[in-house]
């Protein structure tokens, strides 16, 4: 994935904040709960990125590091070999709630030959992200024969 800026120095958590709104989640028992959806984008990697935080998180003034944490997450996944896209979708889980997913495109320089991963944004940080894009980006070689 291509840095803003070659040879700049862009620190891992910087962001620009795009939007935090105030919404609730419906749950799958029917009740619901207060979110705030953010959406920032990656100084880094100039890539844009959504995903729901508790509304007390945000109340009690863990926002602001909350979406550092973020956005250092973000910007592992996007220094990771072969990754070349970084974006976010908005879908059903098993339980019908819906979640916010990162949709991580594994693929060569070129992007000629590319798959997709989907993440949920809450699970990110799991250390299983870094093993599947490996697993993909194997899939991938043994397709174009490397």
């Amino acid at each position: 994935m291509r840095v803003v800026e070659a040879g700049a120095t862009v620190a891992d958590y910087a962001y620009n904040l795009i939007s935090a709104t105030r919404t609730f989640r419906v749950n799958s028992d029917g009740s619901t709960t207060p979110v705030i959806n953010v959406t920032a984008q990656s100084q880094k990697y100039d890539v844009l990125y959504t995903w729901t935080m508790l509304a007390a998180t945000w109340d009690s003034d863990q926002g602001g590091p909350a979406v550092s944490l973020k956005t250092e997450q973000v910007n592992a996944i996007c220094d990771w070999p072969h990754v070349q896209d970084f974006r976010t979708e908005t879908d059903q889980g098993a339980s019908q709630v819906l979640y916010n997913f990162a949709v991580i495109t594994v693929g060569t320089d070129d992007e000629a030959i590319t798959n997709d991963l989907r993440v949920r944004m809450d699970h990110l940080n799991a250390s299983s992200v870094f093993t599947q894009i490996d697993a993909l980006w194997a899939q991938i070689e043994k397709v174009i024969g490397t």
